[in-house]
C-alpha cells in the first residue's frame, strides 16, 4: 500500500470510529471507548515505557519528543506530561484534526506529514523519538527511510523508542480462498476506481499489518549513526513485537 492509499484508508477509518482504530479492543468497537479512558491508556503507556528507558538511559533529556503515528493524539498528550514540548505526527488529516481537539495542552502540537521523509524536522531536534502501533501498517520500504529519518532528527545523545512486528502470519483474504479464478478486467477497474476517484471510498477500509526481521531493523539504525540498546519483544500470539530502543551518537 503506498501512503496516499494510506492516508485515504486512515482517513476513513478516523471518520468512522477513530479510538478503535487506534485500540482495537473488541468491547469498543462502534465508538464505544470513552474519551477520559482512552486518554487514560496513553497515560499509563507512556508512564511504563518511559520507566524503563530511563533504566537504560537515565540521562535522557526531557526537553521534546517525537510521536509518529500519533493518530488522535493519545500517547502525544502522556508525552507532554514528561517533556517540555510534545509533537505528535500523522499520516491522516482527519486524526490530527481530532488530536488537536482533544489535546489542547499548549506544550503539545501536532503536524499532519505526508511525505517518505520527516523533512519538516530540522536535524537534532527532538530528546526522544517515540512511536507506538504505528509502523506495523506501513510497507516497509517506507519504514526503514523512516527509521533513518528519526535518528536523523535526534538531538545528539537522543533516544528512539519504536515497536515493529518482526513476524505477523500471513492472511488471506477470505474471497481468494476458494477462488480458482485470475484477476479480472473488472476487478481491476473497480480497484483503480477505488484509489482514485476523489471523494469515494466504497468498501471498508483496511489495516494492513507488515514486519521486519529484526536484523534489517538494527542495520538500518546502525547505518544511521544509532547506537542499540536492549530491545524487548513482546509476543500477543503469533504476532512477534519488538520495541527497539537505541541511542544516536555524540554527546548527551
Amino acid at each position: 500500500m503506498k501512503l496516499w492509499q494510506l492516508r485515504r484508508h486512515w482517513n476513513e477509518l478516523a471518520r468512522r470510529d477513530p479510538f478503535w482504530a487506534v485500540l482495537t479492543e473488541s468491547d469498543k468497537l462502534g465508538n464505544r471507548w470513552a474519551t477520559p479512558e482512552f486518554y487514560a491508556t496513553g497515560v499509563a503507556e507512556v508512564d511504563r515505557d518511559l520507566a524503563r528507558i530511563r533504566e537504560l538511559a537515565p540521562a535522557m533529556r526531557l526537553g521534546s519528543a517525537l510521536d509518529f503515528g500519533c493518530g488522535a493524539g493519545r500517547l502525544t498528550a502522556a508525552l507532554g506530561g514528561h517533556f517540555g514540548r510534545a509533537t505528535g505526527v500523522d499520516i491522516s488529516d482527519t486524526m490530527v484534526a481530532l488530536a488537536r481537539e482533544h489535546c489542547p495542552d499548549k506544550r503539545v502540537e501536532f503536524v499532519c506529514n505526508t511525505r517518505p521523509d520527516l523533512g519538516t524536522f530540522p536535524d537534532n531536534s527532538f530528546d526522544l523519538v517515540y512511536s507506538r502501533i504505528t509502523l506495523q501498517h506501513i510497507a516497509p520500504r517506507y519504514t526503514k527511510r523512516y527509521l533513518a529519518e528519526f535518528v536523523r532528527i535526534l538531538a545528539p545523545g537522543g533516544i528512539l523508542s519504536v515497536q515493529i512486528p518482526e513476524f505477523v502470519p500471513a492472511v488471506v483474504p477470505d474471497r481468494l480462498k476458494f477462488s480458482t479464478w485470475p484477476p479480472t478486467m473488472i476487478m481491476r477497474i473497480r480497484r483503480n476506481v477505488r484509489f482514485h476517484l476523489p471523494g469515494w471510498f466504497p468498501g471498508t477500509p483496511t489495516m494492513q499489518m507488515y514486519a521486519i526481521p529484526g536484523g534489517e531493523v538494527r542495520e538500518c539504525l546502525v547505518n544511521a549513526g544509532a547506537k542499540l540498546l536492549p530491545s524487548e519483544l513482546i509476543e500477543h500470539g503469533e504476532v512477534r513485537n519488538v520495541t527497539y530502543l537505541a541511542r544516536k551518537g555524540g554527546s548527551a
